[in-house]
């Protein structure tokens, strides 16, 4: 508010007003620096907010219109207030109110707690009998889902229509299962529960093995009888659970051997008479002109049949995945099953397959061809006693035809033997062998070529069948043919007899120094032709003696008493030995260091040399003796030296290109 004057009012001063002091303070006030005072302001501009408040009234009563202004506004704000103190009054009177309902509701919270704590101590004690009875519906339950079939399970069970499938074997399982438990319940104290339902399941577990049966019995009589089989997961999971069953079981496998026993004969006969499916391969009868491609042919057909039958077996009962079978205490051994099975399907082939080979036996073919008959057929003999159990029909039977087949092969040898025994002839003037000692030397290098490519010779195991000794086949080959070598010779001369002997027996060592198992045979066959050798050498040092004019004087002193000494025997002084033991240097001199020609005749060089060696070691020998009599100072000899032309040391010189 400005203090100035109007425009309208008159001019007036601070100096001029009637009352000085307050002149003085407006002086002061207007010379102070009140615009910049904010209170000052503040002041001023309240009042200018003072509506009907002109300057005349300003002047007159400011402070009074200013009190009256704060009375006005104390007013309102009293009334403003009243307001208040109602809302607080009211408020308090509910809140009183609150207070009362809350009192009341905590005696009454109070109240009910006394009143419902049995209640809470009750529900607390249900709850645990709740808890306790679910577990038991938990136990329950688990018990009924492992002690009881299922609808389901039941029905493919126990109706004949439902199909046997993999769910029926899993029924079967889950039922058999439950029998076991079930005996392990027996064993404790809930003996009632194990019982009931054991007697329970005893009805639907009968009805399943009836069920299996036939099925299982239709099945062995519809896929086992046909030339090939493929054998059925389902089958093998039968058979097994039949197992359960000895009588049952047994009856099915009776089914099966049966069938096999069957179809095996049956596709033996086929493959004899009428050969493979248009006539490849052909029929086996047609190899009859040959003995040893028929049974061959015929063998190698059981060792095929046999080996897949063997196949087809172990898969049905899966003998790769367990040897023993151990269900619920009863043991099935499996290998036994496969065995029994396997010698009933194969007894089929025995009856034409034993005939056949005995018709080709009593026919008699020659040696070398009957004794391939006889090794082919212990090598499949012994091969298949691998396949077949011990003692099984076609086993016996083979080892049968085994015998039989080496009976007549020394059958056929023995009437060689005399053939040979009753149709010598000399040898040539050579002494070389003769043909018919070749021929069966021939002879017998096939049989030793076949011996030492079978099974017996390649594995040394005859599984468990008493051995066919090969020696004793050796001897009947060879001993018939050194004694028709003797006879051929019996007219000769004792030397060319043992020259053509020792070249026979070394033609037939020769034979069989490729094969080890002849060893203890070349043994002796070695020895008698050393024997030979020993008395040709021993023959021919004879003649040796006799052309050194040493004969007289080696029988004088093998001959006299050894207290009587060499000089007075007759012919024996140092005169006369002295000429003969020059006549023997003169031998000396003329000897040829070439073998004598009758020894030529010896096929071996060896042997030629081993005769001269020997020969000339026993006249060294004998050259050593009489050195040694002579120069005996008891055999009355006064100048020894002077009589032996040579020393010791000078005849092993000499001889040397024999020792």
């Amino acid at each position: 508010m400005e203090l100035a004057k109007t425009p309208d009012s008159p001019s007036l001063s601070i100096s001029n007003k009637p009352n000085k002091p307050l002149a003085s303070k407006l002086s002061k006030i207007l010379n102070s620096s009140a615009s910049e005072d904010a209170k000052i302001k503040a002041a001023l501009t309240s009042l200018s907010n003072i509506p009907d408040l002109d300057e005349s009234n300003l002047r007159r009563n400011l402070r009074g219109t200013i009190e009256k202004k704060e009375i006005e506004t104390n007013k309102k704000f009293l009334s403003a207030f009243k307001k208040v103190v109602k809302q607080f009054e009211c408020l308090e009177t509910q809140m009183g109110q609150m207070e009362n309902v809350c009192k009341d509701m905590k005696q009454r919270l109070i109240n009910a707690e006394s009143q419902t704590a049995d209640m809470i101590e009750q529900a607390d004690i249900m709850q645990e009998h709740s808890s306790a009875c679910s577990t038991q519906i938990v136990v329950a339950d688990r018990f009924l889902e492992k002690f009881t079939l299922n609808e389901t399970e039941i029905r493919i069970l126990s109706i004949p229509s439902e199909p046997i499938n993999n769910e029926f074997f899993d029924a079967l399982n889950h039922l058999q299962q439950i029998h076991s438990d079930c005996q392990l319940l027996l064993t404790t104290k809930n003996q009632t529960a194990g019982r009931e339902i054991m007697e329970s399941m005893a009805v639907i577990q009968e009805n399943a093995y009836d069920k299996l049966y036939k099925w299982t019995q239709y099945e062995s009589r519809t896929s086992f009888g046909g030339d090939s089989i493929d054998v059925s997961a389902l089958m093998t999971k039968a058979l097994r659970a039949l197992m359960l069953r000895p009588v049952l079981f047994q009856t099915i496998l009776d089914e099966i051997a049966s069938a096999r026993h069957d179809a095996v004969a049956r596709a033996f006969i086929n493959a004899l008479t009428r050969g493979g499916p248009g006539g490849t391969p052909r029929p086996i009868e047609l190899q009859a002109p040959d003995p040893l491609r028929y049974i061959g042919d015929m063998l190698a057909w059981v060792h095929q049949a046999c080996a897949g039958e063997k196949e087809m077996l172990e898969s049905l009962f899966q003998r790769n995945v367990e040897k023993y079978e151990d269900l619920s205490g009863i043991t099935v051994r499996v290998a036994d099953t496969i065995g029994d099975l396997l010698d009933c399907a194969m007894e089929g082939t025995c009856r034409p397959l034993k005939s056949r080979m005995e018709q080709v036996l009593l026919l008699q073919p020659g040696a070398i061809t009957s004794y391939k008959v006889a090794n082919l057929i212990q090598f499949y003999t012994v091969t298949l006693c691998k396949l077949m159990r011990k003692s099984a029909t076609l086993e016996k039977v083979l080892y049968e035809m085994t015998e039989l087949a080496y009976k007549y092969f020394f059958k056929t040898l023995n009437a060689q033997a005399e053939r040979l025994m009753q149709s010598t002839e000399p040898p040539s003037r050579s002494l070389s062998i003769a043909p018919t000692v070749r021929d069966m030397t021939i002879q017998l290098k096939e049989i030793l070529a076949s011996y030492d490519s079978s099974l017996i010779v390649a594995t040394n195991n005859t599984e468990g069948f008493p051995e066919f000794d090969f020696a004793e086949t050796l001897d009947a080959i060879i001993e018939p043919l050194l004694n028709t070598c003797e006879l051929s010779v019996s007219r000769m001369n004792k030397i060319d007899q043992d020259i053509y002997m020792v070249n026979c027996l070394y033609h037939i060592n020769n034979v069989m120094v490729p094969y080890s198992f002849t060893k203890q045979k070349r043994e002796n066959v070695t020895a008698r032709m050393n024997d030979l050798l020993s008395e040709m050498a021993s023959e021919e040092y004879q003649q040796l003696l006799k052309q050194a004019g040493l004969t007289q004087i080696t029988e004088a002193i093998s001959t006299k008493d050894p207290k009587t000494p060499l000089s007075s025997l007759p012919n024996m002084d140092a005169e006369s030995l002295t000429n003969a033991m020059a006549k023997f240097d003169s031998f000396l001199v003329l000897m040829s260091a070439d073998v004598s020609p009758q020894l030529e005749k010896l096929s071996s060089t060896q042997h030629c040399q081993q005769v001269q060696s020997g020969a000339i070691r026993l006249l060294l020998d004998t050259y050593r003796e009489i050195s040694r009599q002579i120069q005996d100072p008891n055999n009355g000899y006064e100048n020894p030296d002077a009589i032996l032309p040579r020393t010791i040391q000078d005849m092993e010189a000499i001889f040397s290109f024999a020792l």
